[in-house]
């Protein structure tokens, strides 16, 4: 998924780590990041003054775990949309 595609019109991004949390309205997002940005590299870029290291093939030690908790929620299996009829 693309920055552009995110599915909704705000973008919020936490940390668990180091508590950090931010919201973004969709259209800021899309300009920071650029439209085409894939979403996990969308990360690294928000979070590139993050104090911890962001885990990458080189690095699997980082502790950065900047996310999307809007997209965790939404894939959750809790979440109803998700059930089996």
């Amino acid at each position: 998924m693309r920055a552009f595609d995110f599915p909704f019109e705000t973008v919020e991004i936490s940390c668990p780590v180091c508590g950090r949390f931010g919201r973004y309205s969709k259209e800021r997002f899309v300009e920071r990041v650029g439209a085409n940005t894939p979403l996990p590299t969308a990360l690294d870029i928000i979070a590139k003054d993050c104090p911890e290291d962001r885990p990458s093939i080189t690095n699997m030690q980082g502790r950065c775990r900047a996310s999307y908790p809007q997209l965790i929620q939404m894939n959750s299996p809790s979440n109803p949309a998700n059930s089996a009829n």
